[in-house]
């Protein structure tokens, strides 16, 4: 079998003029990341990550305290979805969720709602069909790539992360947003393919983060 290792972004800026890049804490948490998986003898043949910044400079992170000297390879199509555009098409928005995160996510989630209904396409620069779609040929081309007993490192965010453990599991948008809400900074999602299939056999892994580390935006 193959092992593809999911990995979630570091914590990124949340709260500042630009999310889209790790904090301090972030670059920290990549760092031990990889040191983890070299501590399970894991020696990917590839790193992949989205273009997004935050995904870049964690998979560095990783291949920082992995000791890999290997070129990372962009994929869009492990790019996050667009959180603001979804709570941006909202009317009635909380203004304290540019600042706090539990209320982000509850505006979040009902942007999320609207967006996966379908009935709104219009208002969205991807809709969440052509969003589930290229995650699916994203995995499926990591998955391909890999000869058997190959391992591949994939760095991207909570929403594609969640989406493919909710495929894998045969689930919809109610499993997706389950997974999506707990899904934890440098957490590790584990995949199997093979000539039976490819399963998820662990999701969101995050025992290399000491408990004071723990963070979820």
């Amino acid at each position: 079998m193959s092992v593809l290792y999911l990995v979630r972004h570091g914590q990124a800026s949340f709260g500042t003029d630009d999310y889209d890049r790790l904090s301090d804490l972030g670059k920290e948490q990549s760092r031990i990341t990889g040191e983890h998986l070299a501590s399970q003898k894991v020696a990917p043949v590839r790193i992949i990550h989205g273009e997004m910044l935050r995904q870049k400079q964690t998979a560095e992170g990783i291949q920082t305290g992995l000791g890999s000297g290997l070129d990372a390879q962009i994929d869009t199509g492990w790019n996050e979805y667009q959180a603001w555009e979804l709570t941006g098409a909202l009317t009635d928005t909380d203004p304290r969720a540019k600042q706090d995160s539990k209320i982000f996510q509850a505006e979040l989630e009902r942007g999320a709602a609207r967006w996966a209904s379908g009935e709104h396409d219009g208002d969205y620069s991807e809709t969440f069909t052509e969003f589930t779609t290229r995650v699916n040929t994203a995995l499926d081309d990591a998955c391909a790539a890999m000869s058997s007993g190959e391992s591949t490192i994939v760095v991207s965010s909570a929403g594609a992360i969640a989406w493919t453990a909710a495929r894998l599991l045969g689930g919809g948008f109610d499993q997706w947003m389950a997974f999506n809400r707990v899904t934890v900074n440098t957490g590790i999602t584990r995949i199997i393919t093979g000539r039976s299939g490819t399963s998820l056999i662990s999701f969101n892994e995050h025992g290399h983060q000491i408990p004071e580390q723990v963070t979820y935006r």
